[in-house]
């Protein structure tokens, strides 16, 4: 599935996570201990995310049909720029992953919703915004989750064959003695160099003037910003044409008052209310996530963590990424951390009497079973006066003697 998303409007009159939220209300599963989690889950994802995101991001997720999960991601969009998701899931049984985007302001607000399984996502508006990403399956899944966001640029670099680095002189550089201030960028490469469309649009004006000498401009949509194109050596537009992405304009040089510098085009933006900084733009960022962390062989696995001071406690893997890992604690908590210390050595305890046995370590959690001192276990971790075990295939924490 490929979506281009292209207004903060959303794109649905009842999002598919809300219609799954009113099917598990009218069939009675949302007042279930599962369903009950799988809401507030999906509640505190969007209320409380985990973690901001630096872009390009990626990030392996398993879900486990035991446990109704879901991460929330915090982006920081730019309106000059446009985002790109990427999720694919992989699993025995093909599922969807519901995939929600959020405008955070005084409340949240839902851009877009949608199910999938495999989705490429385009998203890009005229405003910035803070962002909240949410990715959840149904109830019952079980199966892993790639996701990977990359930030492109909203419109295509305007000289051809140049790059960033041939970017030499930057928005808001003195002119003139200080008189007045830059509004563009200068992009330098050989004259005659082809001058290309930036994105699809109407050449509006094409005339030379003192500053600019030979210029065009470009109208994008009805009422969208107007692109200048300044110096061209020579003009191959007329006004009132259509032009594509990457059709050349012009040809690049010197003219107007540039005639003293190198060969060069001066780009500019401009909106209702006067120019903008047309740097981000264009500017071309690495599109390639770091790679995971070493952690992804644990993913969707149990590992023990050294918490320090004589304390060791299980956490089950539920995300990595290129900057750390997200997982649930001791006590069923979703947390995030940088970096886990894994326990070198597995802690040794004697425990000599009958007692219960906890999900989590304090007694007022759920028992999972009984401990039988007469059968053999595993001490697996330790912290305060609890002993996580392994017993028969059944793991929990019991009371110390």
């Amino acid at each position: 599935m490929l979506l281009l998303l292209h207004s903060c409007k959303s794109v649905f009159k009842v999002s598919p996570y809300k219609t799954y939220l009113n099917k598990l209300e009218s069939t009675g599963l949302s007042k279930t201990k599962m369903g009950k989690a799988w809401v507030s889950n999906g509640e505190e994802a969007v209320r409380n995310p985990l973690k901001e995101v630096t872009i390009p991001f990626q990030e392996s997720i398993f879900f486990r049909e035991s446990s109704p999960d879901a991460l929330g991601y915090i982006i920081h969009y730019s309106s000059a720029r446009k985002v790109k998701f990427k999720v694919k899931t992989t699993a025995e049984e093909p599922f969807g992953v519901f995939i929600d985007i959020l405008e955070r302001k005084d409340q949240l607000n839902n851009l877009v919703s949608i199910q999938s399984a495999d989705t490429v996502l385009f998203y890009e508006d005229k405003q910035d915004k803070t962002l909240i990403l949410r990715l959840q399956p149904e109830l019952l899944v079980s199966g892993r989750v790639d996701l990977e966001i990359i930030d492109e640029p909203k419109l295509g670099f305007p000289v051809k064959g140049a790059s960033n680095s041939s970017i030499k002189s930057f928005w808001g550089v003195d002119r003139d003695g200080g008189v007045r201030r830059h509004e563009g960028i200068d992009i330098f490469a050989k004259r005659g160099t082809p001058v290309i469309a930036v994105e699809d649009g109407v050449i509006s004006r094409v005339q030379e003037t003192n500053l600019g000498g030979k210029v065009v401009w470009q109208r994008l949509g009805l009422f969208g910003q107007m692109i200048y194109y300044a110096h061209l050596d020579s003009q191959l537009v007329t006004a009132g044409q259509e032009v594509k992405k990457g059709e050349t304009v012009g040809l690049l040089g010197n003219t107007g008052n540039a005639k003293a510098t190198a060969p060069h085009l001066h780009f500019g933006i401009y909106t209702g209310s006067g120019a903008v900084d047309p740097l981000n733009y264009v500017l071309i960022k690495d599109t390639v996530p770091p790679k995971l962390r070493s952690e992804i062989k644990y993913l969707g696995n149990e590992v023990v963590i050294n918490r320090g001071a004589s304390s060791a406690v299980p956490v089950n893997i539920l995300s990595v990424s290129s900057e750390g890992v997200s997982y649930k604690n001791e006590f069923q908590k979703l947390e995030y951390s940088e970096k886990l210390i894994l326990l070198s050595k597995k802690p040794s305890a004697k425990i000599k009497t009958a007692k219960q046995l906890y999900k989590s370590p304090v007694e007022t959690s759920a028992p999972v079973g009984l401990f039988n001192p007469e059968k053999s276990y595993t001490v697996l971790a330790k912290t305060g006066t609890f002993v996580y075990i392994n017993q028969e295939d059944t793991k929990g924490w019991v009371l110390s003697d």
